[in-house]
């Protein structure tokens, strides 16, 4: 890590705690603790089962990016490496401990097309944040009112606006326009100086256009998740007497995860406590100390699922299986 990443770190490191230390003048933090130890334990295990539900989809959507490279990896190996992932994410900066920690392994279990496995993991990282941009887009109208009263979240809005529009102009160019959009990517990158960067974008460009049915299987699981992601915040809310519709969550939590994707926060932290509140405050009526009891519930139900990943971290050793992923070409 070099000294601009430290410095990026610890402004984040503030910003989290600059907004923590203001919402808890905002809140009552003994009426948080009375909900926190008042909560009801079968919704946050329900939350948690759904949470886990979301890491076997994540587990089949890298093996389906997976296939499309012609490379078939044992998908209980896949769903071992996604909580390890995401006990990285939980301590290192923005998604990188996931990303890096997932290639990694990745990197044993294919090692010879290392290149491409790692660009799975990529890939799986765009289309999981452009689930969460056309959700989010999808509640925006609704919100919008509530976002533009401060100056802080209208540009989170339009920020989440702009990505949303970019995510659903992109689609509808790579699922409508087919190969004639291959065929003018690669007309563009030939029209560069040669690098093998190039051809290999290219390259990629038309596995995905030749896969056009399972990239498309992949996005609906991404959004399927996502959605799941959304009842798990509705369980940690009902365990502590929340009991507002689930359609009301689903109206507003897309934008909250939206604003957790941006990179001037860690885990989430602050900016989905400042969310929620807003949110079930104006929306819901929820009172604040209720809400931010709900964001805790959320992130110790997070925090349990990357403590699973830390378990496999210890015990799960990849390059024991690296012989039985079987590589095969690329797909015709």
């Amino acid at each position: 890590m070099n000294r601009r990443q430290i410095v990026f770190l610890i402004a984040k490191v503030a910003f989290a705690i600059l907004v923590l230390t203001w919402l808890a003048h905002k809140v009552d933090l003994s009426r948080v603790w009375t909900a926190l130890r008042n909560a009801r334990e079968a919704p946050i295990a329900f939350g948690i089962v759904v949470s886990l539900t979301t890491v076997l989809i994540a587990g089949w959507r890298w093996q389906r990016l997976l296939g499309i490279f012609g490379i078939a990896i044992p998908l209980k190996s896949l769903i071992c490496i996604v909580p390890i992932g995401g006990f990285f994410a939980m301590f290192l900066p923005g998604s990188t401990g996931d990303d890096l920690t997932r290639m990694l392994y990745i990197s044993r279990l294919a090692p010879g097309r290392v290149g491409e496995a790692c660009t799975t993991v990529a890939l799986d990282r765009c289309i999981g944040l452009s689930s969460i941009l056309f959700l989010a887009l999808l509640g925006l109208p609704l919100q919008w009112s509530v976002l533009a009263n401060s100056n802080q979240t209208y540009w989170i809005a339009l920020i989440i606006l702009a990505g949303g529009i970019g995510v659903c102009l992109g689609g509808a160019i790579f699922f409508l326009a087919g190969h004639p959009t291959h065929r003018w990517f690669e007309r563009r990158l030939r029209s560069r100086p040669a690098h093998t960067i190039r051809d290999e974008a290219a390259r990629i460009w038309g596995l995905l256009c030749d896969n056009k049915v399972i990239v498309g299987k992949v996005i609906a699981a991404a959004l399927i998740a996502q959605l799941l992601q959304c009842i798990s915040f509705y369980f940690a809310g009902v365990s502590v007497g929340i009991d507002r519709p689930l359609l009301i969550w689903l109206s507003f939590l897309p934008i909250v995860f939206a604003a957790n994707a941006l990179p001037f926060t860690i885990a989430g932290i602050g900016v989905r406590e400042y969310l929620l509140i807003l949110f079930l405050g104006v929306i819901a009526g929820i009172e604040n100390d209720r809400a931010l009891a709900a964001s805790f519930i959320m992130f110790a139900m997070m925090l349990a699922i990357s403590l699973l990943g830390g378990l496999l971290y210890i015990f799960y050793r990849p390059q024991q299986k690296a012989e039985s992923a079987v590589e095969l070409g690329p797909p015709e």
